[in-house]
């Protein structure tokens, strides 16, 4: 969803919703940043919330997954009262090297967006939020923090949260489509490689993080172009889970555009 798009919706509900504040914690503060939990009604008689996280300057923190080393962001809702978490969204992230090694991550404020569902539309809802995060700089630090937000069905968004939420939604990469995504996917007949077909929106070498499901890991991936905008993918799966499904996120950086899509790895 584009900026505009966000605001727009979010203008439009809160002129139409009852006067309510929006659901936004203190912020937790650490020497390495700092982070708050904002929340408010969805048009599907859920939530949407962001975990708003800042590091300071100079400081580093992850994706969903971090790379080969460093903790991301660990978010656990338990506690919660009639909210259930349907999905987890993170914008795009930086992909590089450094001291630790392979890096997917953010040098910049960045707010994991997430989906909440609430099983009694009508009734109270409250959000009960354990999380930790890893920060990092010559050293690491694992920051922990507890949020308890009550939410209103009736909110509205105002100020800070409203811009929260749009531009935490904007930030978002897209969905896999017919001109940018993964259009075929195959296993190897010996079981051992992921083969995939990419469609792009730029014939640039593109940019690729992958964040595979507990015990399931690759060796190095093989990026060959095919033609204009295509190319394949071999992923070499290096370990699988001893048992359960396995299932990888491929998130794709091409052009200025990112794309993200989980497919199965079997």
């Amino acid at each position: 969803m584009g900026l505009k798009t966000a605001l727009w919706a979010l203008l439009l509900s809160a002129l139409t919703a009852p006067v309510a504040h929006a659901a936004a914690s203190d912020w937790a503060v650490s020497d390495g940043g700092r982070m708050r939990l904002v929340a408010l009604p969805n048009q599907q008689g859920g939530y949407d919330a962001a975990l708003q996280i800042e590091p300071a300057p100079g400081w580093k923190t992850y994706w969903r997954h971090p790379g080969e080393a460093g903790l991301p962001p660990l978010i656990d809702l338990a506690g919660s009262d009639n909210l259930a978490l349907a999905s987890t969204g993170f914008p795009a992230p930086e992909i590089g090297h450094d001291e630790g090694g392979l890096f997917y991550g953010y040098h910049r404020s960045v707010s994991v967006m997430l989906t909440l569902k609430s099983a009694a539309t009508s009734g109270p809802s409250r959000l009960k939020a354990a999380t930790m995060i890893g920060l990092c700089k010559e050293i690491c630090l694992p920051f922990q923090a507890a949020f308890d937000l009550p939410l209103n069905p009736d909110a509205r968004p105002e100020g800070d949260e409203f811009m929260a939420l749009a531009m935490g939604r904007s930030a978002l990469p897209e969905t896999s489509s017919e001109e940018f995504g993964v259009s075929g996917r195959r296993m190897s007949a010996d079981g051992k490689t992921l083969q995939l077909t990419l469609r792009l929106p730029s014939d640039q070498t593109p940019e690729i993080a992958l964040a595979p499901s507990p015990g399931l890991s690759f060796g190095p991936m093989r990026f060959a172009p095919t033609g204009p905008k295509q190319a394949t993918l071999e992923l070499p799966i290096a370990r699988r889970p001893e048992t359960g499904a396995a299932h990888v996120t491929i998130l794709i950086k091409s052009g200025s555009r990112a794309m993200e899509t989980t497919l199965a790895a079997e």
